[in-house]
């Protein structure tokens, strides 16, 4: 096959086909838009480190209030029922003031050991 040889033309060197440096979008200009997007970003992330940091210590604290609270509310439960079980159950009320209190019914004695 015979090879076939390229007509000369007489073209401009901005049509031709090298990747030539243009001025708009050349690499200078490209290096100076990422370098302002940069810039751009650092503006953006640095005031909001300091506030990152305030929102995680106000999560902490309030972590800690939530499981304050949930012991809080297991306590009061306990002081309830245990309040209610003082009101309706005699015999519950009985075993809670003889042990401390050393109460006894008449006709029983109490021993008490010590060690």
């Amino acid at each position: 096959m015979p090879r076939r040889k390229r007509a000369v033309t007489d073209r401009s060197s901005e049509f031709s086909s090298g990747r030539e440096e243009r001025a708009l979008f050349g690499k200078p200009t490209l290096v100076i838009f990422w370098l302002f997007v940069v810039v751009v970003c650092a503006a953006l992330i640095i005031p909001a480190i300091p506030q990152y940091r305030l929102l995680k210590k106000i999560e902490n604290e309030l972590l800690e209030a939530e499981q304050s609270e949930l012991a809080l509310r297991k306590k009061r439960d306990q002081l309830h029922d245990e309040s209610r079980a003082l009101k309706k159950n005699p015999r519950y009320l009985e075993a809670r003031a003889r042990d401390p209190l050393r109460v006894q019914i008449e006709g029983e004695s109490v021993i008490e050991i010590k060690n």
